[in-house]
């Protein structure tokens, strides 16, 4: 990648991290010791898929 807008080539990183981050807390999902853990971490993950998204939308307009 070639992208000379340092807070494009950043919010790319922290969308990608966000995301890899989302994904791997979804894998936790039915495999918790708790189910109060097991719903925290799920819903954590989706916290970091929204916040993925946002940060991909904010690298599209830069």
């Amino acid at each position: 990648m070639n992208n000379p807008n340092p807070v494009a080539t950043y919010a790319l990183r922290l969308g990608d991290n966000g995301l890899v981050l989302a994904q791997r807390l979804g894998a936790w999902c039915g495999h918790a010791p708790e189910l109060e853990i097991d719903l925290a971490l799920a819903n954590i993950g989706l916290d970091l898929l929204g916040q993925a998204r946002n940060f991909f939308k904010l690298c599209r307009r830069a």
